[in-house]
């Protein structure tokens, strides 16, 4: 990996646990794939562009930041606010995170029942298609059974 990318990996998986989120939670929020991820915070594979605009997004930094910066000193300055390491939060910022938590899970609920929404809706169309299919089937062996005088 190329020197400049040296904090990438680190910075990543620091950004993700000061979140509280596991790689489950942070690829169903930026649609990244857990292996995907996993390589990442591993150093084993480099974003293109795209998925370090995602990154910067989600994690409010910039993407010169997550390439070079070691964000995981004790304290880091960004975009004029400071960023502490963990164990120096405050009682208020673990509130603000259980509420990031109940954000994120109430999104995730509501995607799942979007999509539970839409297969179910997919399926009822699928069913009133072999209908069809069926009930014209019907018709062409009632009229096969008509002409030729055979009964199935």
């Amino acid at each position: 990996m190329e020197r400049e990318n040296q904090y990438f990996g680190h910075n990543i998986k620091f950004l993700r646990k000061r979140k509280k989120l596991t790689l489950v939670e942070m690829s169903a929020l930026t649609g990244i794939s857990k292996s995907a991820l996993s390589d990442y915070e591993n150093n084993k594979s480099t974003p293109g562009l795209e998925i370090l605009r995602i990154f910067s997004s989600f994690f409010e930094v910039s993407i010169d930041d997550i390439l070079k910066t070691d964000m995981t000193g004790p304290q880091l300055k960004n975009a004029g606010q400071t960023i502490v390491k963990e164990e120096t939060k405050t009682d208020h910022i673990y509130e603000n995170l259980d509420q990031e938590k109940y954000q994120f899970h109430l999104k995730l609920l509501h995607q799942r029942l979007e999509s539970a929404t839409l297969r179910f809706q997919m399926l009822q169309q699928l069913l009133q298609s072999k209908e069809s299919e069926n009930k014209t089937l019907r018709i062409n062996i009632k009229l096969l059974e008509e002409k030729t005088g055979l009964r199935s």
